[in-house]
């Protein structure tokens, strides 16, 4: 069973950012001076696009700045000092109606790892969802964190329960990976309604539907070949449930609410321990002395995780969150772990590329590992020369930025980056745009002529 170990030290001072998901920030409850209890909100927004934000820690609030963020920003931030003699809000468990689940998870200041606030998946404005995923399928390749169910197996399936009363589904499942052994052991046997679970691994054309129907069960756990990040719900969506998601829609327009471990976990412990979202798994690897998945209060700098597993292996050339390959390098290890902040990883100065980029060779293997069938170095010459409608019309909206096609480049090209460039012009310039003509509605293919 993979170990999670608890932070033992705990800092001298935390950084919360107001901010830690996709939508509007929320506005400071607190000020300078205020002593807070941990557990206490110290932000929140009137809006339904956002999540509340909760002091992990005790303490004195020394300042409300702008402060570093893990996503490159830098974002208003309350600064705690912690106290010598912590006080807790108390933490009880809490009896919610299955009416008021969504407003109380958006309470507890419950996110996805990619940033959405969860009860917007599961209760998305105008839409009806009636089936729910937990996705355990994540890995290093693209989220820069191995989710551990089997930590936490016989809870995920009480927070699954929690996650299809909040939408109103009838249904849900756990998808694990065909290789996550440790995890497909640790469901397989556990009683669920009478009877005991059984992992069913997603063979050929089979879906979950069919798994409902022969074990005669509204929950099931598959298991499954593939990988997917937060840019490949759609993908993940139909290997799945065999429902299609047009591009330009997100798996909700077609019923299905996909959550991950960690919103799973974080809404268990909300309803049976009456804690909101203040502490998150960080898996820290790399060049440190005690590489480990650890528990940490969110605000905890990244300098103070990486000195609780032994510092730095010589001089740190690199740091990175969420992923070695998608991640984003940081500038300072003063960053707060957030809500969203699933890894961190360092580089030695020696593995740092710092190789310059030389003209494309043609080879095509970005085309040969794309998962969506686009032309990565063409989008990314266009791009480079500010030729955004060109890249519109090669469908440059499809990438699901997974950074394979910067990976495998020989000529160091950074194609991610510049594809990533060139979607965020593309969206800038249509968003003021009717809906008919936003890029949303691009075709779904290939840019050569015929593609679908």
């Amino acid at each position: 069973m993979t170990k999670v170990n608890i932070m033992k030290k705990m800092p001298e001072k935390v950084i919360i950012p107001l901010k830690q998901h996709d939508g509007t920030a929320c506005d400071p409850l607190v000020k300078k001076g205020d002593m807070v209890c941990e557990g206490q909100k110290i932000g929140e927004c009137g809006v339904y696009n956002s999540a509340s934000v909760h002091s992990s820690v005790s303490g004195e609030v020394i300042s409300i700045e702008e402060a570093p963020h893990p996503n490159g920003n830098k974002v208003n931030s309350v600064i705690i000092q912690l106290s010598e003699e912590p006080e807790c809000v108390d933490f009880n468990p809490k009896d919610v109606q299955d009416s008021e689940l969504a407003d109380f998870i958006k309470d507890a200041g419950i996110v996805e790892h990619y940033g959405f606030p969860t009860h917007m998946v599961l209760k998305p404005e105008g839409k009806k969802i009636d089936v729910v995923l937990v996705n355990a399928t994540s890995s290093e390749w693209i989220g820069g964190h191995y989710d551990t169910p089997s930590q936490y197996s016989s809870q995920m399936l009480d927070a699954l329960k929690l996650l299809m009363r909040a939408s109103g589904a009838s249904k849900g499942a756990i998808v694990l990976r065909n290789d996550d052994l440790e995890s497909i052991n640790a469901f397989d046997g556990l009683n669920y309604d009478g009877k005991p679970i059984t992992v069913a691994p997603l063979v050929g054309k089979r879906k979950i539907n069919y798994y409902f129907k022969d074990m005669s069960s509204d929950i099931v756990v598959v298991s499954q070949e593939h990988i997917y990040g937060k840019k490949i719900l759609d993908l993940f969506t139909y290997n799945v449930t065999g429902r299609k998601v047009s591009f330009g829609c997100v798996p909700t327009d077609v019923g299905v609410a996909i959550c991950s471990v960690k919103s799973a976990k974080a809404l268990y412990d909300a309803v049976n321990a009456g804690k909101p979202y203040i502490e998150t798994v960080v898996s820290v690897s790399g060049k440190v002395n005690n590489p480990q998945k650890i528990l940490v209060k969110i605000g905890t700098t990244f300098k103070d995780v990486i000195e609780e597993c032994g510092g730095y292996i010589g001089e740190p050339g690199k740091l990175i969150a969420n992923g070695s390959i998608t991640g984003v390098a940081q500038y300072t290890d003063e960053v707060p772990v957030s809500k969203t902040t699933t890894s961190i990883y360092v580089q030695s100065a020696d593995e740092v590329v710092r190789g310059e980029s030389v003209d494309c060779t043609h080879c095509a293997r970005c085309v040969d590992v794309c998962p969506v069938n686009l032309i990565p170095s063409r989008i990314a010459a266009m791009s480079d020369q500010g030729r955004f409608d060109e890249c519109r019309q090669m469908h440059i909206m499809n990438c699901v930025e997974c950074g394979r096609c910067a990976a495998v480049c020989p000529s160091k090209i950074h194609v991610l980056q510049l594809i990533k460039y060139a979607k965020n012009s593309i969206e800038k310039a249509y968003e003021d745009l009717a809906p008919k003509e936003s890029p949303a509605n691009l075709k779904l293919g290939c840019g050569c002529s015929g593609g679908e």
